[in-house]
């Protein structure tokens, strides 16, 4: 879980999709992952995920612990906590352990929360009661 002192500058990442970078396609991971770039696809990581102010994601989401300041069009699966800064969008259905919306983000969608022994098995792809985001288009609009 997070604490206080971890936020986007001091966190270690292992996987950085940079502000000109545009992924399309799947992303699997067991490390951390910090998006600041437009990824049009479904994440999969055993580790946290961060998404930056520039941050664009269209696809579902799974992590343990996930922290939004940009933009995210899908559903999302946390074990952890899935917190939402400021100037965050998230539009999609959300199954989370602990949830955190700060003043100012956007958030449309369903909230399910989990009870913490159920929540390991979100990781492991059991457990997701909400259905896949809509197919992925080629040339879909940003938030």
């Amino acid at each position: 879980m997070f604490n206080k002192q971890t936020d986007f500058e001091k966190a270690t990442f292992d996987t950085l999709v940079g502000a000109n970078t545009e992924l399309k396609g799947d992303l699997t991971s067991k490390g951390i992952i910090r998006i600041d770039g437009k990824v049009t696809g479904n994440i999969s990581i055993q580790g946290d995920l961060f998404v930056g102010e520039a941050g664009y994601i269209k696809g579902d989401v799974t992590a343990s612990n996930i922290h939004i300041a940009g933009s995210l069009e899908g559903n999302v699966f946390s074990s952890g906590i899935l917190k939402l800064l400021s100037k965050s969008k998230l539009i999609g259905d959300i199954q989370v352990k602990s949830f955190v919306c700060d003043e100012g983000s956007i958030f449309d969608g369903m909230c399910k929360m989990v009870d913490p022994q159920s929540s390991k098995s979100i990781l492991m792809g059991k457990k997701k009661d909400f259905k896949k985001s809509t197919a992925i288009v080629e040339d879909e609009t940003e938030l």
